[in-house]
């Protein structure tokens, strides 16, 4: 009798075993699915199989070992990281796993933000001298709800964790390469001025607080005249701090003085983009040009030989010009560094998000989560993503082989899934057509994803 029982155990577990496994191959395999695949579709699928890379836990669980498939982007000096949401839980954590691992595997210094530049300044001071508290500069220094998240806050944190006890020259830092906004820059400026050069500092306060009280409709009814007038003297400004450039050094030290320099610098690039903005004259261009100049600025600011990581939208950070009419800041970095810069997109296809939402009309409706339940457009690359045999994956796209179906498929330009910081709701308004080998050098797909976290 107690033979039989243990056989009978066995053969229970056995069965639950099967169980399981048949389970996860239901939900991994693109044929158990009830939505049609052509033969092309299905040949597609199962090159894509092949090649993929499978991501076998969150984010933040993965391993080096794991990760090593990256190596592939050692020699870069920037690699960007996108993101088809501005929302997503999963691209967060999967991006700070991944600056971890080039942080402690490939040298990176710096983790570049589409954030303002001088709210950084806060930020960086916190990861790399323990200054303020992270929570309340979340809160109130940072412009964009889109890193205001617990997500930022876990990387933030880890950042700071990393510098606790090294030297200064070993520590890596946090800056944002944006330029939207001015209210910021004024006091951290002028608070410099006064401690290296007080009468530079008196020089300069009429015009930074002119600047300090700019509202964005303040642009809206703004002459070209006094639009000029507050750039030119700006510019001057920015003249005489490099005219006393040995002062100032003197009494601080060459980072500050660089630091201040392009306080300056972002302050004038924010003004350009606002205006343009403000009177339709290509302002999303100029804030992808000088997005690239920034971004080149950090990685200059420590050293010829510093390799960096951006964080950005998968449309920002995109290799070619088509984007917008003079190319996206991943364009201009493109052209500047060749080889040296990489890319990694970001793409999901069903779960929840992050976004504000929009009406009819065109109205935003306030930050809400919204949430993808529909099967991807039948066209699209999402769509073989979607049917592959693993649920998240890293798609390498230069080992697809010439010849091969995917390589005669995406000699036209397919759908791609991108949400950026609003959402209408109506899904064929966001799905662009791209080229997506010109656009990234790499994928990284989660099949479902969940809402980024708001700090409270």
């Amino acid at each position: 009798m107690e033979n039989k029982t243990k056989y009978i155990i066995i053969i229970l577990c056995i069965f639950l075993q099967l169980f399981v496994y048949s389970c996860k191959v239901k939900e991994e395999d693109p044929q158990s699915t009830q939505v049609p695949l052509t033969e092309q579709q299905q040949q597609l699928v199962q090159e894509l199989n092949q090649w993929l890379s499978p991501l076998s836990a969150s984010p933040l669980e993965l391993t080096d070992n794991e990760l090593s498939a990256l190596d592939g982007l050692r020699d870069a000096k920037i690699i960007a990281l996108g993101e088809s949401t501005h929302g997503t839980k999963e691209f967060f954590r999967m991006k700070h796993r991944v600056f971890r691992y080039l942080v402690e595997n490939r040298g990176h210094k710096a983790f570049g933000f589409e954030a303002d530049f001088a709210e950084s300044i806060y930020f960086n001071n916190y990861i790399t001298k323990g200054e303020g508290n992270l929570r309340e500069l979340m809160l109130n220094r940072m412009h964009f709800w889109t890193w205001r998240t617990n997500e930022v806050m876990e990387l933030l944190e880890w950042m700071r964790e990393y510098n606790t006890g090294k030297a200064a020259d070993d520590q890596i830092h946090y800056y944002g390469f944006d330029c939207q906004f001015t209210d910021l820059q004024p006091a951290l400026i002028l608070e410099y001025l006064q401690r290296t050069l007080p009468d530079l500092r008196d020089t300069a306060a009429p015009v930074l607080e002119e600047v300090e009280a700019l509202s964005s409709s303040s642009y809206q009814n703004m002459s070209e005249e006094t639009y000029n007038d507050l750039k030119s003297r700006l510019e001057s400004l920015q003249d005489e701090l490099i005219a006393n450039k040995d002062l100032l050094i003197a009494d601080s030290s060459p980072g500050e003085y660089e630091i201040n320099k392009q306080l300056i610098n972002t302050t004038i690039q924010a003004i350009i983009v606002k205006y343009e903005g403000a009177n339709g004259i290509n302002g999303p261009d100029s804030r992808d040009t000088f997005m690239a100049a920034n971004a080149l600025w950090i990685a200059d600011f420590f050293g010829q030989d510093t390799k960096i990581t951006l964080w950005a939208h998968n449309g920002h950070v995109a290799r070619d010009n088509s984007y917008s009419v003079i190319g996206a800041m991943g364009y201009h970095l493109n052209e500047a560094l060749g080889d040296l810069y990489r890319v990694i997109g970001f793409a999901f296809s069903k779960g929840s998000f992050t976004a504000v939402g929009m009406d009819q009309a065109g109205n935003y409706t306030g930050l809400q989560t919204h949430e993808i339940t529909a099967e991807p457009r039948n066209d699209s690359i999402n769509f073989l993503f979607h049917y592959a045999s693993h649920t998240d994956f890293v798609f390498r796209l230069d080992t697809i082989p010439p010849g091969s179906q995917w390589d005669n498929w995406l000699d036209s330009r397919r759908p791609f899934l991108s949400i950026g910081s609003a959402f209408n709701g109506n899904l064929s308004n966001y799905y662009r057509t791209i080229d997506i080998r010109t656009h990234y050098d790499w994928i990284i797909y989660f099949d479902n994803t969940t809402a980024s976290e708001q700090v409270l």
